[in-house]
């Protein structure tokens, strides 16, 4: 449940600081770096009950849905970086709200946890950072998930109608979406949440597909499910019917459901993986019973959360 939490004052009498949930363009940590040059990476998260939408303002929301969810990252903030992220959300404006909710955590690996995002960005982004732990032979060390409460979101309540993406913004989450992944997001949540909404780069999306194409054929077929760093590859046929390919792109894709006469994804995260039996691959179609959050590594099972929300802004440009 929402509610009126306030930020942690640190003890060294530094300015007070709170967590951010982000799941649409702040995914992207050289946009994050812009807006809040203070925020520090802290790990992936999960948001329950409801799901990932872009709105008829053309930007990403977060809206209630019984037994779905909405995956992201979870980053530190000062009130100045608070301060510049509701300008940005066009809170003022009415274009987001902020809540505060709770979220399914599993923070970050040593190598990554708390470091300045800023940091992130100038080693070479969170694949660069990764690879050099790799070289250096540090040692992962597993943090078990956990439930953050008082986590911001910024959510979007009065644009909650399914819609396409601004041209902009296409670009803009899919930088995002990069980065998401190399910290962790699974690859299937990514095609089935968020690939329903928002095509990959057209330029990045025909440079794979002369890669997959075959001499004296069309393109070969699709490959496998691929993992994520922590992740685990979700093989072909466990997601149900066929792939189907969309707007071009190779990416596969599984069915898509309908809702308010518009058509959603039907997902089952990667990188927090379903373990009961009998479950159906639908983007929180089917209720939650125990997942593990992977972030850089598997996490313990846990539990099922209670809420969530987060939302993107207009030509405020959200979240």
């Amino acid at each position: 449940m929402a509610s009126e939490a306030i930020g942690a004052t640190p003890a060294d009498g530094s300015r007070p600081t709170k967590y951010y949930f982000a799941y649409g363009s702040n995914l992207h940590l050289r946009q994050m770096k812009r807006r809040c040059p203070e925020s520090k990476f802290i790990g992936c998260a999960r948001l329950s009950h409801h799901r990932w939408q872009i709105n008829e303002r053309g930007y990403a929301n977060v809206v209630e849905a019984e037994g779905q969810w909405v995956d992201g990252l979870v980053y530190e903030i000062d009130e100045k970086d608070e301060a510049r992220l509701d300008i940005n959300e066009g809170v003022s404006k009415n274009a987001y709200t902020k809540r505060y909710m709770t979220v399914l955590l599993h923070r970050a690996q040593s190598p990554l946890y708390r470091r300045p995002t800023a940091w992130i960005v100038d080693k070479g982004g969170p694949a660069k950072v990764r690879q050099l732990a790799n070289e250096e032979g540090h040692q992962h060390v597993e943090y078990p998930q956990h439930w953050q409460q008082d986590v911001l979101v910024y959510i979007s309540l009065n644009y909650i109608l399914d819609s396409k993406p601004k041209e902009e913004y296409v670009s803009r989450i899919n930088f995002g979406i990069n980065d998401a992944r190399a910290l962790g997001l699974g690859d299937d949540y990514i095609t089935n949440c968020i690939r329903p909404f928002v095509p990959p780069n057209q330029k990045k999306a025909q440079n794979k597909a002369k890669k997959t194409e075959k001499p004296g054929g069309g393109a070969g077929g699709g490959s496998g499910g691929t993992a994520g760093p922590g992740g685990l590859g979700v093989p072909r046929g466990s997601a149900g019917p066929g792939p189907a390919k969309r707007d071009g792109s190779p990416m596969n894709e599984k069915p898509r459901q309908h809702s308010q006469g518009v058509k959603r994804g039907a997902a089952q995260s990667q990188y927090i993986s379903s373990t009961h039996a009998g479950s159906k691959p639908a983007c929180g179609y089917h209720r939650e019973k125990t997942r593990t959050v992977r972030c850089w590594g598997s996490g313990a099972a846990a539990p099922t959360p209670a809420n969530s929300s987060d939302a993107e802004h207009s030509r405020y440009r959200g979240q």
